[in-house]
């Protein structure tokens, strides 16, 4: 019942919903720059979308690769599936999109 609690308080699924973008490249800046695009493509509903920031994975660093992560939040699936549907278009688009490895996860069972 605390852990419920806790979630409630933190707004925290499955009191919210979230997606995490995810991305790794030889060095951590080019990591971070392309999150950084990718936020800046975002065109969020105020109140409804949040993005969260984007920090290096808490493994940042695994098999000579740099890892970093974007999460996004939102009360409602379907308010973050119309999100995600148009900005994952922009994100695709991104010049720094193919010198990265990057990748969406809605629902992440795990904050790396």
């Amino acid at each position: 019942m605390a852990a419920l609690e806790e979630r409630a308080a933190a707004h925290w699924p499955p009191y919210s919903r979230l997606a995490l973008l995810r991305a790794d490249a030889r060095e951590l800046q080019a990591a971070m720059r392309f999150l950084e695009a990718a936020a800046g493509a975002a065109q969020p509903l105020p109140g409804a979308v949040r993005i969260l920031g984007r920090v290096p994975a808490s493994m940042a660093r695994r098999a000579g690769r740099h890892h970093a992560q974007l999460l996004i939040e939102s009360d409602s699936r379907i308010v973050l599936q119309r999100f995600l549907t148009d900005w994952m278009v922009s994100v695709e688009a991104l010049q720094g999109a193919q010198r990265v490895h990057w990748s969406l996860d809605v629902d992440p069972q795990e904050l790396m």
